[in-house]
């Protein structure tokens, strides 16, 4: 297997289209389990 490094996902995100980098975040997230999502701000109260 080829070493992809940063630079050259830094690259490809450069080139890919909007569609094409949501459509790999929402691979990313289920081969992962993981969210993309922005944590929420706890409220003081």
């Amino acid at each position: 297997m080829a070493d992809i490094t940063r630079a050259d996902v830094i690259s490809y995100l450069e080139k890919a289209t909007m569609l094409e980098i949501s459509e790999l975040v929402k691979e990313v997230e289920e081969k992962f389990g993981v969210t993309a999502a922005a944590p929420m701000a706890m409220q003081s109260g």
